[in-house]
This record gives structure tokens, sequence and C-alpha cells, in this order.
């Protein structure tokens, strides 16, 4: 592994670390939630000819789902580079001795 291979994996738990950050934090998920409650009820309150209206709310709902399940995935990446970074380290040092 080169020394740019360690560098992107690093920096992607970096980025995991942040992303981890995100989840846990309260605020956000209370945003979170609250975002999907108001588009699921906007959407479920719409008139029967508001198909503009219904179709603008089911895409900004599936919008903040898209956006954890991004986070998730940074998060998750984050969490296989650190296991390789380890096995390298472990290889790097069981060739030493």
């Amino acid at each position: 592994m080169n020394k740019d291979q360690q560098g992107k994996l690093q920096q992607e738990v970096s980025q995991s670390n942040k992303a981890r950050q995100l989840l846990d934090n309260p605020l956000f998920k209370e945003a979170l939630n609250e975002l999907k409650k108001l588009y699921a009820e906007s959407l479920f309150n719409t008139g029967a000819k508001e198909q503009d209206t219904r179709e603008k709310l089911w895409l900004a709902y599936n919008v903040v789902g898209k956006v954890e399940q991004h986070i998730k995935e940074i998060l998750d990446t984050g969490k296989l580079a650190k296991k390789q970074l380890e096995d390298f380290r472990s290889s790097i040092k069981n060739q030493k001795f």
C-alpha cells in the first residue's frame, strides 16, 4: 500500500468520524425526523387535484432519506478503511519481527 492509498483511507476514516458525530447529534436526528414528519403529513393532506404538490412533497421526503443514507454510507466506508489500515499496519509489524 503506497502513501496515497494510506492517505485516502485515513481521509475516509476522518470523514466516517464526522458522519458518526452527525448521526449521533440529537439536533440532527430531530431535524431529519421533523422533516420526514412534515413532508409525510403534508403529502397525506393534499387534495385530489394537487398532483404537482404531492410529487414535490414525495421528492422532498425521499431526499431527506437519501441524505441520511449517504451519511450512513460514509460511516460504513470509513469502518472498512479503518479495518484496511489496521490490517496493513499489522502486516508491516509482523514483517519486522
